[in-house]
């Protein structure tokens, strides 16, 4: 198994669903894009489909996202009927650094994968996912494997 260098075990992506991370957020650039992973994360966590939902923070689309609590359920609940679970959230950073910016650590929860997607200029991309591990633990990247299905 891989580990980075924090220790922890990688991200696993299915390419489809990378690629449609990517595409998200070149098109809603120069406004930050959002959606919802969902995979497995009984061995470790393998992310299958990435689902697009919209940016509700309007006031603020080009640095901040908020995704609607009931679009949250609605995906979760397709999930586990499927036997998959929510594993994290992915949202992009126009212009700005793949890294967590003091509004995603406010709202950050524990245990769920957070990955940020950079497009600089409405084109360029680097994509890196971040952790909780608990309460006291702030931001910890988590390497990403992207794989084939």
């Amino acid at each position: 198994m891989l580990f980075n260098i924090t220790g922890r075990p990688p991200l696993y992506i299915e390419k489809a669903a990378y690629d449609e991370m990517l595409l998200h957020a070149k098109e809603a650039y120069p406004h930050e894009c959002c959606g919802v992973l969902v995979g497995s994360g009984l061995k470790d966590k393998r992310v299958f489909q990435s689902h697009r939902v919209k940016n509700t923070n309007t006031d603020r689309a080009k640095d901040r996202y908020n995704i609607d609590p009931v679009e949250i359920h609605i995906i979760d609940r397709s999930a586990r009927a499927e036997g998959l679970d929510v594993l994290g959230f992915y949202h992009s950073h126009p212009d700005h650094p793949d890294r967590p910016s003091e509004y995603d650590r406010e709202w950050g929860q524990v245990g769920y994968s957070y990955v940020i997607v950079s497009v600089m200029n409405g084109k360029d991309v680097s994509v890196k996912s971040w952790v909780i591990a608990d309460e006291k633990d702030p931001y910890k990247e988590e390497k990403i494997k992207v794989t084939e299905p």
